[in-house]
């Protein structure tokens, strides 16, 4: 059996937010009980509409911002109640490669010494080594050794996040967290860079949680899918099973709205009406029953709770009804 690299238990965060004066303060449930385990070397992909809490997630898993509550286990040791010492050990086999290869770099240091950043702080070597172990990384992610003393502005959007891919890979972390890492580059370039992400998921076994809304991307890439609305868990389950047979009626109309070179003309067009609930104030019971086309009275009171059904977790009361 692979090794577990991270693990997450009813993962929750939230935000105390003031409403303006005389107005009593309100809890946002950015994230709202979220578990899944993530192996060595597989993929989970997290999608879902903005403001779902995808990249409140990453955050939570990367240590930028602590949990609420909840366990979450990187490499099998606990993070919450960890010692600042133990936090800074666990932050090498965790890294994260963001949205905008623009924000990410720092414009004022060159690529060399950027990849060379986290080597520097982490590691003993001399700076021969580092060197060499930079300009090897930078030869895996297709960079040449004259990039070494350019800055980041030299260079075109698809090379910048290989150099942001590049150094989060330098320490050979065991989770590698990817939010919306394709978003920003043009649709030419993003088979690339998606490419250059399984080769070397493929070489250091790295375990990815890849999030997105581009449900294309998604299916190219993922192992395990985890959809999300309004801070909780829909649908979770392997790929084929949640593209094949979808039973949460909010993943039909996300994969409904998914553009296809061969649409199946026997399958019905699913519209998602209405907005995102304002997560002030979500809705009672199960939080899609506003939008959700099969609703009825028990999906208004009642929240449905996270359950096996055909090979993959799901939130819905009628999931049974959607199973072929």
């Amino acid at each position: 059996m692979s090794e577990i690299v991270l693990t997450a238990r009813d993962l929750t965060r939230h935000y105390d937010v003031s409403r303006g004066l005389f107005k009593p303060h309100a809890t946002v449930r950015a994230l709202n009980g979220v578990s899944f385990e993530l192996e060595a070397g597989k993929t989970l992909a997290v999608v879902g509409e903005s403001g779902c809490g995808k990249s409140t997630l990453a955050r939570a898993l990367t240590l930028i911002e602590e949990p609420s509550s909840g366990s979450l286990k990187i490499a099998g040791q606990e993070v919450t109640g960890a010692t600042k010492a133990q936090r800074k050990q666990l932050r090498k086999d965790v890294q994260m490669v963001f949205q905008s290869p623009y924000a990410s770099l720092n414009p004022r240091q060159k690529v060399g010494d950027q990849l060379g950043e986290p080597l520097l702080i982490n590691t003993n070597l001399s700076a021969a080594e580092r060197r060499e172990k930079v300009q090897a990384m930078m030869a895996q992610v297709g960079l040449r050794p004259e990039h070494y003393q350019r800055y980041p502005h030299m260079f075109s959007g698809g090379q910048r996040q290989r150099i942001a891919l590049a150094r989060a890979m330098m320490l050979q972390p065991k989770v590698l967290v990817a939010d919306e890492p394709t978003s920003a580059l043009d649709v030419s370039i993003q088979a690339q860079v998606l490419n250059l992400f399984m080769d070397l998921q493929q070489e250091f076994n790295t375990g990815y949680v890849f999030i997105s809304h581009n449900l294309a991307v998604v299916r190219h890439v993922a192992d395990t899918v985890l959809v999300m609305y309004l801070g909780r868990p829909a649908e979770m389950g392997p790929k084929e099973e949640i593209y094949n047979r979808p039973l949460h009626p909010y993943t039909q109309a996300l994969l409904s709205a998914t553009p296809t070179i061969h649409p199946d003309p026997s399958k019905p067009k699913i519209k998602i009406v209405g907005e995102l609930p304002n997560p002030l104030n979500p809705p009672s019971g199960c939080a899609f029953h506003k939008r959700c086309p099969y609703a009825t009275e028990r999906c208004a009171v009642e929240v449905p709770e996270l359950r096996w059904v055909d090979n993959r977790q799901v939130a819905c009361h009628y999931a049974e009804q959607f199973v072929a």
